[in-house]
Parts: structure tokens; sequence; C-alpha cells
């Protein structure tokens, strides 16, 4: 009995992607459905649904970059590259914390991720390849 019901509820569910908006629209409105509310609430649960997404994908991409950045910094720590560095120990004078990070080779990734927070991080990321180069 339950595949039977299945099987008329996918049809039923078929007819309907299939068919034309404004018999569904009709058809929604013979039962009771303000249809000009709904599409409304529609339409603002697919713009928070956008904004939401949009936000997820630039956190991701933001979380990303801050990795590179920490990487390049830990590894021009690691082997002393002067102008990465000079960069890190600006950005420890500028956030007033130069007592908390004395030893360069020390920092923990979050640490450093603690000093860069707050920056434009595209631009301290074209600092750093053009200190590279």
């Amino acid at each position: 009995m339950s595949n039977l019901k299945n099987k008329i509820d996918k049809g039923i569910t078929e007819f309907y992607l299939n068919s034309d908006i404004e018999l569904i629209k009709k058809s929604l409105e013979e039962d009771g459905v303000d249809v000009a509310k709904e599409s409304t609430e529609i339409s603002n649960f697919l713009k928070r649904l956008k904004f939401t997404q949009t936000a997820v994908a630039t956190q991701e991409n933001d979380q990303a970059l801050i990795e590179r950045i920490v990487e390049k910094f830990q590894d021009a720590i690691n082997k002393n590259i002067e102008k990465p560095i000079a960069t890190l120990i600006s950005l420890v004078e500028t956030k007033q914390m130069s007592v908390q990070f004395r030893n360069l080779d020390k920092l923990t990734p979050d640490e450093i991720k603690e000093i860069i927070k707050g920056k434009n991080l595209v631009d301290l990321m074209d600092e750093l390849d053009n200190e590279e180069s």
C-alpha cells in the first residue's frame, strides 16, 4: 500500500514540476493560498540563502588566504628572509604588541593570525609576493 502511495506522490510531484506555472498558481489560489505573499516570502528566503552562501564562500576564501600568509611568514622566519620579517615586525609594532611577540622564531600560527587580524589580506599577500620577487 505504501508503495502505491509513493508512486502517486511521485506522479503528482512530477505533474507539478512539468506543468505551466500559471496552472500551478491557479491551483494554489483555488486551495486558498495567497500566491503573492508566498512568492514574496520565497524571494526573501532566496535572497537570504544567496547572502549566506556568499558569506560562507568569502569566509572560506579568507581562511585559505590567512593560512597562506601564515605559511609565508613562518617560512620567512625559518629561512631568515629580511623583507617579510620586517613586514611582520611592522605589523607587531603597529598593533603595539612588541612585548608579547618579541621572539619571532617562537611564533605559533595562531599568534601570527592574531597579528594579521584586521589587515587587508589581499594587500598583505601582494606585499609578501612582491618581497619574494
